[in-house]
């Protein structure tokens, strides 16, 4: 009955394939990291659209093949064949959808979806209810189906490896498996096809409900609109689902730095200053990372608060505040402690290059504040090792009030860590 192909349906059925592989890899691709109620959506999208795409491609295949009576098809049995292509890529995007999968559930999978597409083929074939039985060629049959075997394989395969891709290059890499995939899905039909024919004069039964003029170009349309559509839409969708776990992990990193931030003057607060030194003190090598405290504390910030108020106070804590920053190198760690109290954390606080710095912090009251507002400071300092080994003593003892002018003198403190200063207070 076969003479030549039609060379339109024939390229439509291998469309058909194309989109049916790439839904199948971009479905498959993305059932491993997904949560129970959006792997189903992924799981159930996929089936429908590869199981649909399959069968669409073989009835558009079948049309290809010229007959001199009109093609018609069982509507039960059709449905049938439907929903064994279905159900197979179900199954099998199920199995390599997992997060482990050995060599049996890989064979598993690749049996079912290979069952599926023979299943579907033969069945399909079968639901024109022709007139004379069909004579099979065992060679092609064979062959037809371990073509289907390794298509369905390499298919399965195929979705396991870009499950662990990213990125734009994905999209390419996909678009060349679904062409090597079509490639094979279209070879396993027309050998099917070759392997199962039908006598000369044979015809369709008469009371088949489907007629086949719809199965062809019609129904290649409809199916490569609906898998396009589906794909821009997932397209879409996974494009939404990765803005919103980016404004997720934007808002979880924004809501961990407040933790660490102090509202007044957006300098590290107490938290992260404490966090900061648990870090250092926590390296293996801790004591070859010597580091100095050196605490700020303004005095009369009772008399500030209540002679300026909250406003305007907050504006000179905000001023002392970026002061103190832009004196510091980038090495030093600057954080608001208390409301009237600075630290500054110095590795190795004994180089000479924070001698600048050491310098303007000394000066720190010829520098902030006006003659009608003073600002009376106290200053203290400790340093790791010598001064102490925990994050409590060395806070504690840099809060023992010293001169300003003994700020950056380490050389002098770690001769005698017990040197204890009277306090110092220094007027503006």
């Amino acid at each position: 009955m076969m003479s030549e192909y039609d060379l339109p349906l024939v390229v439509a059925s291998f469309l058909v394939a194309v989109l049916a592989a790439y839904a199948a890899l971009f479905f498959g691709a993305r059932l491993v990291n997904a949560e129970s109620g959006e792997r189903r959506k992924w799981l159930l999208a996929g089936a429908l659209l590869m199981g649909t795409g399959v069968w669409t491609m073989h009835f558009v295949g079948m049309r290809a093949m010229p007959m001199g009576v009109p093609m018609s098809f069982d509507v039960m049995m059709t449905l049938v064949s439907w929903l064994a292509a279905v159900f197979a890529s179900g199954v099998a995007l199920h199995i390599i959808g997992r997060k482990q999968l050995g060599v049996p559930l890989f064979v598993s999978a690749t049996l079912s979806m290979a069952s599926g597409i023979v299943v579907m083929h033969y069945l399909g074939m079968y639901a024109m209810r022709m007139s004379a039985p069909p004579t099979f060629n065992t060679v092609f049959l064979l062959i037809s189906i371990a073509i289907a075997v390794v298509a369905s394989g390499a298919a399965l395969a195929l979705c396991r490896k870009l499950q662990g891709m990213d990125g734009s290059g994905t999209l390419a890499v996909q678009f060349v498996a679904a062409l090597v995939m079509a490639a094979a899905i279209c070879g396993m039909h027309y050998t099917g096809m070759m392997a199962m024919t039908f006598p000369e004069g044979a015809v369709p039964a008469a009371d088949n409900g489907l007629r086949g003029n719809w199965m062809g170009i019609p129904l290649a349309v409809f199916c490569i609109a609906m898998l396009a559509v589906a794909l821009v839409v997932t397209v879409l969708d996974v494009k939404h689902q990765r803005a919103l776990e980016e404004f997720k992990a934007e808002e979880d990193k924004r809501v961990a730095e407040l933790a660490f931030t102090d509202a007044v003057t957006g300098l590290p607060n107490r938290s992260a200053l404490e966090q900061r030194l648990l870090d250092i003190l926590a390296r293996d090598n801790d004591r070859g990372n010597p580091f100095a405290l050196i605490y700020l504390d303004i005095a009369n910030f009772r008399e500030l608060a209540t002679g300026m108020g909250d406003e305007s106070l907050n504006a000179v804590v905000r001023e002392i505040s970026e002061a103190l920053r832009d004196q510091m190198s980038d090495q030093v760690f600057l954080a608001r402690y208390s409301a009237s109290a600075f630290f500054a954390l110095v590795p190795d606080h004994e180089d000479s290059q924070h001698a600048f710095m050491y310098k303007r912090l000394r000066q720190i009251d010829q520098r902030i504040g006006t003659p009608s507002m003073p600002v009376t400071w106290r200053a203290g300092h400790a340093a790791y090792p010598k001064t102490g080994n925990s994050t409590r003593k060395l806070v504690r003892a840099a809060m023992v009030p010293r001169d300003l002018n003994e700020i950056g003198e380490f050389a002098n403190m770690a001769a005698d860590p017990e040197l204890v200063m009277p306090g110092h207070n220094r007027h503006s």
